[in-house]
């Protein structure tokens, strides 16, 4: 799979095989973490007093917010074909890197990877993730670089 800008502004993303669609909707599954929305989350460890107004004003908005991200994400991958490739407009930014990132987060609360441990030491699930994790950063920084913040 290759991943670039491309001349008018907008973000390439060529999937070659059907494993690379497979990394791709990847996302998807991933975002959704083991069932626990990111929103609620973000609100854990929270002082007593700021947790009714976070479950009552900011909670909703976000899960709005980010459920609308993964949908938007999810509907581009489930006509995606290998050998076409995708495009990621400006008007689409926010919900990939969104996307792309209650993913990684996802993945690292379930796996709690550590910088200085090599992937050679985890098992194959941890290390498969761990790849994914580092793909989507990939990703995260291709969309800011070329279409958030040019």
């Amino acid at each position: 799979m290759k991943a670039a800008p491309t001349l008018d502004g907008r973000v390439r993303i060529d999937p070659e095989s059907e494993l690379d669609l497979i990394v791709l909707r990847s996302i998807i599954p991933d975002a959704q973490g083991n069932g626990e929305a990111l929103a609620a989350r973000l609100g854990t460890g929270m002082d007593p007093s700021a947790s009714e107004d976070w479950e009552d004003f900011v909670k909703p908005d976000l899960e709005e917010q980010f459920n609308q991200q993964v949908l938007t994400v999810a509907g581009v991958l489930a006509e995606a074909k290998p050998g076409v490739p995708l495009f990621i407009g400006k008007e689409d930014s926010d919900s990939w890197y969104g996307a792309l990132n209650q993913a990684r987060l996802a993945l690292h609360d379930q796996h709690g990877f550590d910088d200085e441990e090599e992937l050679e030491e985890m098992s194959e699930e941890r290390a498969a993730a761990r790849i994914r994790s580092h793909f989507y950063q990939v990703l995260q920084g291709l969309l800011l670089d070329v279409l958030m913040f040019p």
